[in-house]
């Protein structure tokens, strides 16, 4: 060890701290990147949920607009037909 200078020592132990911060870091990013590719995945999810429910809300309005109009078309024949039986 008396062949070793301090000089190189201190560098090796500079050299250690680097990869081990680097790597920390390396983790570090790489569990950041995990949890925005999770949001990134959940997000896509609830979009597709979100288009399947306007999907539906339009379908249920276009059913609704459809049984309006047989409403009215029954409640037209109706009106005739009691004033065809008051008439008659």
């Amino acid at each position: 060890m008396d062949n070793i200078s301090v000089g190189t020592l201190a560098s090796l132990a500079g050299v250690i701290a680097f990869l081990y911060t680097y790597v920390k870091d390396r983790y570090d990013s790489g569990k950041a990147i995990g949890k925005l590719e999770q949001r990134v995945t959940q997000l896509e999810t609830n979009a597709h949920i979100l288009e399947q429910l306007t999907q539906t809300l339009t379908d249920t309005r276009l059913a609704v607009a459809r049984l309006e109009q047989k409403v009215e078309v029954i409640s037209t024949w109706v009106t005739q037909q009691q004033g065809n039986n008051n008439n008659g």
